[in-house]
């Protein structure tokens, strides 16, 4: 019994992450608008690197994430790093 759970479970959270994979490529299109639109809020950037930070404790959206935190290091250096200390701490 213990291991139909477990693997319901596993079954459970590879749907979930895959569901999740799915708004990437809107979250890409957003990200590279912020980007190539020199978008300076940090209020906007910050919350898409919230939703991308959690997405990266699921093993999605790294690159993404990377990305937009790369570009935000240019508007708010102190801001990036605590951002870069956030995802060094889930490794």
């Amino acid at each position: 019994m213990t291991r139909e759970i477990t693997k319901e479970l596993a079954e459970i959270i590879q749907e979930f992450n895959v569901r999740l994979e799915q708004h990437l490529p809107a979250l890409e299109q957003e990200v590279d608008a912020m980007i190539s639109g020199k978008t300076k809020d940090p209020k906007i950037i910050e919350n898409y690197l919230d939703t991308l930070l959690s997405l990266t404790n699921h093993g999605i959206g790294e690159n993404l994430f990377i990305r937009l935190l790369e570009y935000y290091k240019t508007i708010d250096l102190d801001g990036a790093l605590f951002y870069w200390n956030e995802y060094d701490q889930q490794e």
